[in-house]
């Protein structure tokens, strides 16, 4: 592409850009290097190496020192129009598909994977990957920076996907990162305390998932109505004329469900919505999970499939990687591995644990470093709720020390004593499985689907599924 067509105010027809890029190590020959200040670092600091990889122009916020042969386009409102230009170089790859943004503190990835198995031809991005939901391709973050965001979009397309379940987290509403790919459809599934190092109260919080809710485009919105904040939500969209599907534990919403039981490997009920009715037997743990379920069948009915039509889909969902997966050998403990790592999400998964697997409960955890400390107490609180023993860990430390986020989560066990202290992850996780008997349940929280600890900077493998997997002497 010209740069004169990519670039408003660029008189050069001469000059092509064979990529976009905002990270100066990524620059290959030919690409527009586009200079931001970011929270870490200051991509006008890195011009040069951009420049020597092969630039073959820059677009900055503000006037770069030095000398360069090409050309330097200034444009101090270019950090919010990143989304624009990389929907510009990859032919707006968001009009060509059906897109259906879900943001929440919880279940973003569960209900995005969800609405990708029920829905044909519809992929998947977020957390745990992206892509096709048989064969994910890695992701660094829940949502990406807006260049990659509309790449993945392209490719996305190039693959035949009608429609994409795209994970949007609250930093990237606040950053700009998903500004300008246009929604169809929005899902909002819960609020709670997560982040607030970053937004600085639950309010900016919440004023940040809500902000995907005010995309123009929007054709219709999925919201929990369990939510305070989701009837909230209901409320003002339905003012707006904004068709909303709601979905709650009550009749009066579009889905609801009644639990009949809960077995070791799922959950028996029934589907009360305004398509129709069904029984499910869900292969989910935990009444959380059956919520993330109806969310995304609120997506899927909306869109025209009929409940008949797909029941028999939800009742084989596939799993989510790192959420709520269970591990069985017969004499051995079973062994529950889940991403939980806010306050709420982990007391939903150790009642969901000992809901499903009765026993003694057993629950290996930590708290991620440099992230809202205050939630640390809280965390520690939900586990003295509702566990039979502890054994606190390292979850990634990153530049904090182990020891002082471990004692802050003690402070909140209060009185409670059944815990131990065991920094190194392996170890605990060891430690954790040989004292349990065949007949308790081990929770491993906070990592999920990771498959690095991040320590002092460096990132080393590990994996808790793989660990349990070879203890459990599951391995292939």
């Amino acid at each position: 592409m010209l740069l004169s067509e990519l670039l408003d105010g660029v008189d050069d027809h001469h000059i092509q850009v064979g990529g976009i890029c905002i990270d100066s190590r990524e620059v290959m020959p030919g690409d527009l290097f586009i200079a931001i200040e970011g929270a870490s670092f200051d991509g006008h600091d890195f011009v040069d190496e951009a420049f020597r990889r092969g630039a073959v122009a820059i677009c900055a916020e503000r006037r770069i020192a030095g000398s360069f042969d090409i050309p330097i386009v200034v444009d101090p409102s270019v950090a919010a129009r990143v989304g624009a230009i990389a929907g510009r170089f990859y032919d707006q790859p968001s009009a060509r598909m059906f897109c259906i943004g879900v943001t929440g503190t919880n279940g973003k990835t569960s209900i995005a994977h969800h609405c990708a198995a029920l829905m044909e031809r519809t992929g998947f991005m977020g957390t745990i990957g992206w892509g096709n939901i048989e064969n994910l391709r890695p992701s660094l973050l829940t949502t990406e920076n807006a260049i990659t965001v509309h790449k993945r979009l392209r490719c996305l397309v190039s693959m035949q996907q009608r429609s994409v379940a795209m994970e949007v987290s609250s930093h990237a509403l606040d950053q700009n990162r998903v500004a300008d790919v246009l929604f169809d459809m929005a899902v909002f599934s819960n609020l709670s305390r997560d982040h607030i190092d970053y937004h600085g109260s639950m309010d900016e919080y919440a004023l940040a998932k809500q902000r995907l809710f005010e995309f123009g485009g929007l054709t219709a919105a999925v919201i929990n109505a369990d939510e305070l904040f989701g009837r909230e939500l209901i409320s003002r969209l339905r003012a707006r004329g904004l068709t909303c599907v709601t979905y709650g534990t009550t009749q009066e919403t579009d889905v609801s469900w009644i639990v009949e039981s809960y077995t070791r490997d799922g959950i028996y009920g029934k589907w009360y919505t305004k398509w129709g009715e069904a029984d499910f037997d869900l292969p989910v743990i935990g009444h959380f999970s059956v919520s993330n379920v109806a969310a995304a069948l609120g997506v899927a009915l909306h869109r025209g499939y009929e409940l008949s039509e797909i029941n028999d889909l939800l009742n084989h969902l596939p799993k989510v990687p790192g959420r709520m997966e269970i591990y069985r050998v017969d004499g051995k403990p079973a062994v529950v591995v889940d991403y939980a790592h806010t306050p709420e999400a982990l007391s939903l998964a150790l009642s969901a644990t000992r809901t499903h697997l009765g026993g003694r409960l057993i629950c290996v955890f930590g708290c991620g470093g440099d992230r809202d400390q205050g939630k640390r107490q809280m965390m520690g609180a939900a586990v003295a709720d509702q566990a039979d023993m502890a054994i606190v860990t390292a979850d990634n430390p990153r530049s904090e020390k182990v020891e002082v986020i471990n004692e802050q989560i003690v402070e909140g066990f209060g009185n409670w004593d059944a815990y131990r202290l065991i920094p190194d992850r392996g170890a605990a996780v060891y430690e954790a499985l040989q004292s349990a008997s065949s007949d308790d349940v081990v929770l491993i929280a906070g990592k999920g689907h990771e498959t690095t600890q991040e320590i002092n900077g460096e990132k080393k493998m590990f994996d808790d599924r793989d660990f349990v997997k070879n203890v459990l002497g599951l391995t292939e």
